[in-house]
């Protein structure tokens, strides 16, 4: 750089302290920077407006490094995030590779709408979810390559969200993609294989054994008195005495694989600077057609015209091809078919060819073969995606500068179902099949100014302040075409063109606009002391015309306490920041793009002189508008011993207004039920991550990272006439949690003569065996009490061991299927191994199981029964979710004979081991974030092994 004798320079970098030098006559000497302990955490956070420094940042925000999760066999990069965030859940229900995943931040936020955070790509704002028509989930992230991603932020509070303004209430992740990096080109491949098993069902959900199932139904028929001769021809109905059955589960699962490979490129120069990758990912499941296919591409370029001028361009392009099996409590669904179908069901006929008879209690009379069904039906996906960005900086001068940023998220879906003409879904139609094409165009336009004030006469103080402007625009596409009627004698010729009737052909088009002005300023005194602002003025197509627009704002304080004089006198404490923020942001994500419009369906169905009529299906809400939540927070920032401990805890009170929900309204307006901003909610909490380093030595480093979050939601205001019973087994009330179990109290089982007990009321004080006697009671809840991750690893010389944990406590799971599992009520289908090992069979004896009768008389186990506390089960829970051992190559002398600038070995295995708390529990305690069990595809484990290569 040009410089002259006697100037003086400046050298500095995040986490060293500065040091200046006066330019000497002769050569420059070398400098190194110093470690500066108290600057170490100045991280840079980023909230997709701006970036700036941990330490003049006034928001609650997190970061996880993308290095910290390269090369996890993993689909999306939620699953990444479980147990790395406090507060922060991530419930990872379905072990289909590409599923849709539920995030909720710092609790529920809407109970209607959309809960999940909003998402965010190199400054893209995504359309996210399930977006899927006819598949059984498909996430929008899937496309993501995790070893793209340079880090993730987690923006939790209103000075760190309300800059999104109607979008921000759940809160923001912002996923920053790899860039260039000035100096010499480095390639770096990476390559990863191994094999998925299915993690172990829990001792007391396994499926009974044929031997076991013939015993139980045997004993059954004998309770509920049937003669001998009755039991034996019902036991040769079902093949009990064939010497013939099968194990569903065993035929419904196998061992699958697992593979991904990674090429990067990255270099550059002071004015041109580029990385870009390759990836393939490959995920086939454990249960029958369950795979992912990914092959991902990123581009990213970071180019100076001039001095003052720079553009950079991003590309992230993706294709995802999905297989997913039917799901859930479906007849067709293989996981289902385990549970529901009786061991003596049998897969393949005498001759070996697949069993699709269905009459006799060996066939099936009421449910598939899964096998003949994942063989001949095809839920297939492909999910093609690009995100394209552009952004033009131009410094204006020193103290303002220009940002224009333009991005377009291109994104198309082609979903295949077919059901085959002879058994399944498919059979009362000959066959049927169905195309569905969906398209989503989404741009967003950014203009920004940013300003700098020194403020003159006082020595390091200024103000940043921000002011912009975005428009987005969101356009979906839908095409669907479906037909009937397939030659059964060619079972693989199943495309549409093929279907005999047409049943429908039809598309629709939507879209959503957002036009908005933000603006926000910081102030700050020598790092010291740093107050902020922001204010958005959001206007939006979805809501009505009395309320397009909204208000969003936020302050935001922080007091850096090392910087003061009296700190520095003192060693024990490395650095100390306390923060503060109060604000508002607002919630419309999941909103229909119509919602406040009233609509009418054109239908053939409503002639009138031959014409087709309309119907009024949907009333409009002029009124309609945001829900919006009030944020408070308050965290201290502690570092110990040269920041090797560092403590945060933080308090948090969020208050949601104007909920949306769907209520019912007076039938004289033509309606039963309008969308309306009515009720509220809180969520209120503790958050505290812990980071040390206990051991460091020259050869040995011991690092770990505890994180927990406690939170408590409950509804401040309920809308008249909704008290009561929602989503079935809930309870809607104000001063209760949403997800509060509302069901009649199991008592156990009379140990005289073995029937079940429920209690009459909630003083618990008096049993009945009469279930209609039984009374509801609101107890327990959904939500966890408490829940985070705990991360170990340790460095021997080359070596590291990675050991990652996460835990939920305080919350119960409900099984809505389970009386189907569990009572002679439903004899026909297979049981639980619980109820095996722990009815009732002698007088006197101490079980929670009743005597099993087949028609259910002792139980009281049939449909009426299936809201029971029975069926709640403690969902606390331990999970060993990642454990890798790897060893880095070292010897510069063989890398440099190799060619290599980096060697890495390494195996991995993810959900290795898992610690439950309840010994009647019958599967995962991952469930939905609602708390029931939907019989989803099985989690898988994964064992597997990679190598990283540098050149």
């Amino acid at each position: 750089m040009p410089a002259s004798t006697g100037q003086t320079l400046e050298f500095s970098f995040v986490g060293y302290k500065i040091q200046q030098l006066v330019i000497p006559a002769g050569n420059l000497p070398l400098i190194k920077l110093k470690q500066d302990s108290r600057l170490l955490s100045e991280v840079v956070v980023t909230d997709g407006y701006s970036t700036t420094t941990k330490k003049a940042y006034t928001g609650s925000a997190t970061t996880v490094k993308g290095s910290q999760n390269e090369n996890k066999p993993f689909s999306t990069p939620q699953q990444a995030l479980q147990g790395e965030v406090a507060g922060l859940a991530v419930s990872v229900n379905s072990g289909q590779p590409g599923a849709n995943i539920q995030v909720r931040l710092r609790g529920l936020g809407s109970t209607y709408l959309d809960a999940n955070p909003l998402y965010v790509i190199d400054g893209m704002i995504i359309n996210s979810g399930d977006l899927s028509r006819s598949a059984t989930t498909a996430n929008a992230m899937a496309g993501i390559n995790e070893n793209d991603i340079e880090s993730i932020q987690v923006l939790k509070d209103a000075a760190a969200t309300a800059i999104y303004g109607s979008r921000g209430s759940n809160g923001v992740i912002i996923i920053t993609t790899k860039r260039g990096k000035n100096g010499k080109t480095q390639v770096r491949f990476d390559a990863e294989g191994g094999v998925t098993t299915n993690m172990a069902i829990p001792d007391a959900g396994k499926p009974l054994t044929a031997s076991q199932y013939g015993e139980l139904y045997t004993e059954g028929l004998k309770n509920a008195g049937y003669s001998a001769a009755t039991i034996l021809s019902s036991q040769n109905a079902y093949g009990i005495n064939s010497g013939q059955s099968n194990n569903w589960y065993d035929l419904v699962t196998k061992r699958g694989s697992q593979q991904q490979y990674n090429v990067s490129v990255n270099g550059g120069s002071d004015n041109t600077k580029v990385f870009s990758s390759l990836g393939y990912f490959h995920q086939d499941a454990t249960t029958l057609n369950s795979k992912l296919t990914r092959i991902s591409g990123l581009l990213n370029i970071d180019h100076n015209i001039s001095k003052r001028i720079s553009i950079s361009t991003n590309l992230n392009v993706s294709n995802v091809n999905q297989n997913t099996p039917y799901n859930s409590t479906y007849y067709s669904a293989p996981i289902a078919s385990a549970y529901f179908l009786r061991p003596y069901q049998l897969a393949y006929n005498a001759d070996g060819s697949l069993n699709s008879s269905t009459s006799g209690g060996t066939n099936f009379p009421s449910f598939y073969n899964p096998l003949y069904i994942s063989q001949n039906d095809v839920h297939g996906l492909s999910q093609t995606r690009g995100l394209i960005g552009e952004t033009l900086k131009w410094t204006i001068w020193d103290q303002l500068k220009f940002t224009s940023f333009a991005s377009i998220d291109y994104n198309v879906l082609e979903e295949t179902y077919y059901a085959n003409p002879t058994m399944g879904d498919g059979s009362v139609y000959g066959g049927y099949g169905g195309d569905y094409y969906t398209r989503y165009f989404n741009w967003l336009t950014r203009n920004q100014l940013d300003y700098r004030y020194n403020v003159k006469g006082v020595q390091d103080f200024y103000i940043d302040a921000t002011v912009g402007y975005e428009a987005q625009r969101s356009q979906e596409n839908y095409v669907t075409a479906e037909g009937t009627g397939y030659a059964a004698s060619a079972p693989t010729l199943t495309t549409l063109s093929l279907a005999s009737t047409p049943v429908t052909a039809q598309g629709t088009y939507s879209n959503y606009t957002y036009n908005s002005i933000y603006s926000r300023f910081s102030a700050n005194y020598k790092n010291k002391y740093v107050l902020s602002g922001s204010f958005r003025r959001d206007g939006s197509s979805k809501f009505g015309s009395n309320v397009k627009y909204g208000n969003f704002w936020s302050v935001g304080g922080s007091w850096n306490i090392d910087e003061e004089n009296f700190f520095k006198q003192q060693n024990i404490v490395s650095a100390a920041k306390l923060h503060a923020s109060y604000g508002t942001s607002g919630n419309a994500n999941g909103l229909g793009n119509y919602a406040s419009k009233g609509s009418a369906t054109i239908s053939s169905d409503y002639t009138y002189a031959g014409y087709s009529g309309a119907n009024y299906d949907v009333i409009g809400n002029n009124s309609l508008t945001w829900e919006s939540a009030r944020k408070f927070d308050i965290g201290i920032d502690l570092s110990f011993f040269k920041n090797r401990l560092t403590i945060s805890p933080e308090y948090y009170h969020n208050s949601i207004n104007g909920l949306i929900q769907n209520v019912a309204v007076s039938q004289t307006t033509g309606f039963s039920n309008a969308i309306e901003n009515i009720g509220a909610m809180l969520n209120k909490g503790l958050e505290l991550t812990i980071q040390g380093v206990p051991i460091k030595s020259k050869d040995f480093t011991w690092s770990t990272n505890f994180n927990v979050a406690f939170n408590r939601n409950k509804m401040t205001s309920v809308a008249e006439g909704t008290t009561g019973v929602h989503d079935t087994y809930y309870y809607l009330a104000k001063g209760l949690d949403y997800y509060s179990y509302y069901t009649k109290q199991y008592a156990g089982v009379n140990p005289a003569n073995g029937d079940a007990l429920w209690y009459t009321d909630a003083t618990r004080t008096k049993t009945t065996t009469n279930y209609a006697e039984a009374k509801y009671v609101v107890n327990h809840q959904a939500d966890p009490k408490m829940f985070g991750g705990f991360n170990n690893t340790w460095n021997y010389k080359g070596f590291s061991l990675t050991a990652e944990f996460y835990y939920n406590f305080g919350n119960y799971v409900y099984d809505p299927i389970g009386r189907y599992f569990s009572g002679g009520a439903y004899s026909s289908y297979n049981k639980y191994q619980y109820i095996y090992t722990n009815r009732w069979t002698t007088p006197g004896q101490v079980t929670d199981v009743p005597k099993y009768v087949v028609g259910g008389i002792a139980d009281n186990n049939g449909s009426d029964a299936a809201v029971s506390s029975r069926y709640w089960y403690s969902g606390d829970y331990i999970r060993l979710k990642n454990l890798s051992l790897g060893y880095d190559f070292k010897d510069v002398g063989l890398l440099k004979r190799l060619g290599l600038s980096k060697l890495n070995v390494y195996v991995r295995g993810t959900n290795l081991w898992t610690k439950t708390y309840d010994s009647r529990l019958p599967f995962d305690p991952e469930v939905d974030i609602n708390g029931y069990n939907s019989l989803s595809i099985p989690k898988v484990k994964t064992y597997t092994v990679g190598i990283n290569v540098g050149l």
